[in-house]
């Protein structure tokens, strides 16, 4: 059956009263509605898991959490994203993630490089960047790179978009966008202007995945803040229109496929088994919306795209009743842990401790009710949901009354592979009839989980690490602690902070120990022109480019490079006799547009307008006859050529041509020898006589 139109239109108001709001935690033991995604691995890549004291090599699609540690090696890189943001990380790179909560994320770096890509964030919350020397505030979307030198005892934080607050002992200041500060020291920590860094590898790779996700065709059928939708581009297809709404259904899997069998258990706290995918899409569509058999082929359906959903260890149901339950037939020693995926709008009850409040909001934020259009689903679901609400506890819902469409899909495996993190690909249980129909019947598991907790988590094969395992001290907003949840708390609210000094207050830095930065050059009037890359002031910079000119192209390494050179082939027409000579190619053109001694004092705000003229020097030889017709302009340009001087600055670029007419240089060395030659005789057209006359001329002279 299909709903109608007024049904429809009553569905979607009832679900935006209940999911556009951002999901705030009802009680304090509900876990949070967010988890840390390791979505990309190079090389060699290590994880220290909170409450453990070794390394692990880390497992892709692996959900971080609060307290959790991870280190590139120098050969590798990696990528963690949280929510709408993304963190890259180079190699040599140690990280934690002090605090990971809806409102609040705590991240700490004691060494190496990292790109924080901010591509969205809720209004209020806050991401704050921990380093040796001070602690940054990021509160809007942006790309910000933070360099840490342990050796040097020296940050670099660079602002490539979007502005931070940087704070810590004595310290409270305001980076803008196209700005660089180095932090040199700790307790307190010296703030100053450097060069920003030029474009590197890491940086290339950064941008290659912001083009792969802005550019994501899936993003128009999920929540941005779903880690990993843009990878579902890469390996599958989407049918826009269905009766449950948009599916994605991926590509080229292995015959007798179902989701949740290829990958591991492991136990991460607070939510206990959470699976890990080893597909390389394997995350968004395990922790977030549900799985649907349409036409034969398996797909995922996402939830409401407009909505922030919650995440969720599984979506699945463990059935067997939970460890002790006696399923009446046997499944060999040690016990068995079985599980199938929930369908379209099926209930999800945790088997984790939450409240009633968590288990409506988590439901709600992945079922896209608004677009299903099978009537019996969305009255179980209604009434799902108004159940939940009004029960004390998880474990007064029932839920063994449902009908799901995937039970007869149910997994097991051996209790022993599940504790242990083993691929369960390689430890299912082939079940037989009976089996299968014990489990079918079997109750399904609420709050709680289906085998016993490990004793000891496994996250992966150990790993040698030459990175000590003490938490690092890194200088937080509250002071030096050790990056570690229990040293910090989970709240913080940027408008506790005092208002920090304006961006043109910072002072060039002083001590050179960030490495391949040169300190910025004192600006003329303020410390804002020496920020090329500031879009929004291209203005202010100009008025004091004359002064600061030589200094600016050292500060911008990446396009102006070749104007730090040009100033050197300027330095060879020192003579400045000769720049009756510069002036008379200008002329050349100024000869075809007769005003042209306006532009002449217009050229110092339209330098670039320079830049067509020596477009037209490949006309050198019409200069040639110039010269006849510049002896006479050359003594009213007299004084217009102390103009020139200031110009010839902006005009260094304008000779950016000049290298390809390198051999029409010659022929301007011959120039300031015609100029003798014109007074005396002002046709050039016969170079050959020139030396021949002259001579005489010479001699009837002194014959007189």
């Amino acid at each position: 059956m299909r709903l109608n139109k007024p049904t429809i239109a009553a569905v979607i108001l009832a679900v935006a009263s209940v999911t556009l709001p951002t999901f705030v935690h009802a009680q304090d033991q509900d876990p949070p509605g967010i988890a840390a995604r390791v979505a990309f691995l190079s090389g060699p890549v290590s994880l220290e898991v909170q409450g453990d004291d070794q390394w692990s090599s880390a497992p892709l699609n692996y959900p971080m959490v609060s307290g959790d540690r991870i280190y590139v090696n120098p050969a590798g890189h990696a990528a963690v994203q949280i929510g709408a943001a993304d963190l890259r990380l180079w190699g040599g790179t140690d990280v934690t993630l002090t605090n990971l909560t809806d409102q609040y994320e705590q991240i700490g770096i004691a060494a190496g490089s990292m790109h924080v890509r901010v591509f969205a964030i809720q209004p209020g919350n806050v991401i704050e960047v921990d380093t040796p020397s001070g602690a940054v505030i990021i509160q809007n979307p942006g790309d910000y790179r933070i360099n840490v030198y342990p050796d040097q005892q020296s940050s670099l934080v660079q602002v490539n978009s979007g502005f931070v607050q940087i704070t810590g002992p004595g310290m409270n200041q305001e980076v803008d966008q196209g700005e660089a500060v180095q932090l040199y020291g700790a307790d307190p920590a010296e703030i100053g202007l450097v060069d920003p860094l030029p474009t590197d590898s890491f940086d290339s790779w950064s941008y290659q995945r912001d083009h792969h996700i802005l550019y994501s065709a899936s993003a128009r059928y999920v929540s941005h803040d779903i880690p990993g939708y843009d990878d579902l581009d890469d390996y599958g297809d989407w049918t826009p229109a269905s009766d449950y709404g948009p599916i994605w259904f991926p590509r080229s899997l292995p015959y007798g496929w179902q989701p949740y069998t290829t990958g591991h258990w492991a136990y991460v706290a607070p939510w206990g088994y959470t699976w890990v995918d080893d597909a390389s899409w394997g995350y968004a569509p395990f922790h977030y919306g549900r799985w649907v058999q349409w036409q034969g082929r398996w797909g995922w359906v996402p939830g409401p795209p407009q909505v922030r959903p919650v995440y969720a260890p599984a979506f699945v149901a463990f059935v067997g009743g939970g460890p002790g339950v006696s399923l009446g037939v046997s499944f060999g020693g040690g016990g068995v842990a079985a599980w199938f995926p929930l369908g379209v709008a099926e209930p999800f009850v945790p088997w984790y401790h939450c409240s009633p409040a968590y288990v409506r909001t988590v439901n709600v934020t992945n079922v896209n009710i608004a677009v299903i259009h099978n009537v019996t689903i969305v009255n179980n679901y209604n009434v799902f949901i108004n159940r939940v609400s009004t029960v004390r506890t998880v474990n007064e819902i029932q839920v063994n009354n449902i009908t799901y469409v995937n039970r007869s899909h149910v997994f097991a495996v051996n209790a022993s592979a599940m504790t242990s993190g083993a691929r369960v690909q390689q430890a299912s249980i082939h079940l037989n009839a009976e089996q299968q129909q014990a489990l079918v019947r079997a109750p399904v598991s609420v709050a709680r989980p289906p085998v016993a907790p490990p004793a000891h988590p496994v996250v992966g094969v150990r790993a040698s690490v030459s990175v000590a395992a003490a938490r690092p001290v890194l200088m937080t907003t509250r002071g030096r602690v050790a990056a570690t949840p229990a040293a910090n708390t989970p709240h913080f609210e940027a408008k506790s902070l005092p208002k920090p000094a304006p961006a043109t207050a910072i002072r060039p830095a002083t001590h050179t120990v960030v490495p391949n930065v040169h300190p910025a050059k004192a600006p003329v009037s303020a410390a804002r022109p020496n920020s090329p890359n500031n879009a929004p002031r291209p203005g202010q910079p100009a008025v004091t480019q004359p002064a600061a000119r030589p200094a600016q192209p050292a500060n911008n390494a990446r396009p102006p490079a070749p104007v730090n050179n040009r100033p050197a082939p300027a330095a060879k027409p020192a003579p400045e006799a000769t720049r009756p000579a510069p002036e008379a190619r200008p002329a050349a053109p100024e000869t075809r547009p007769a005003p042209a001694t306006r532009p002449s004092p217009e050229t110092k705000p339209v330098a670039p307008a320079t830049r067509p003229a020596p477009v037209t020097r490949p006309a050198a030889p019409e200069t040639r006859p110039a010269p006849a017709t510049r002896p006479a302009p050359a003594a009213k340009p007299a004084p217009e050529a102390t103009r020139p001087a200031p110009e010839a600055k902006p005009a260094a670029p304008a000779t950016r041509p000049a290298p390809t007419t390198k051999p029409a240089a010659p022929q301007t060395r011959p120039a300031p020898q015609t100029k003798p030659a014109p007074p005396a005789n002002k046709q050039p057209q016969k170079p050959e006589d020139k030396n021949k006359k002259p001579p005489k001329e010479e001699q009837n002279p002194p014959q007189r």
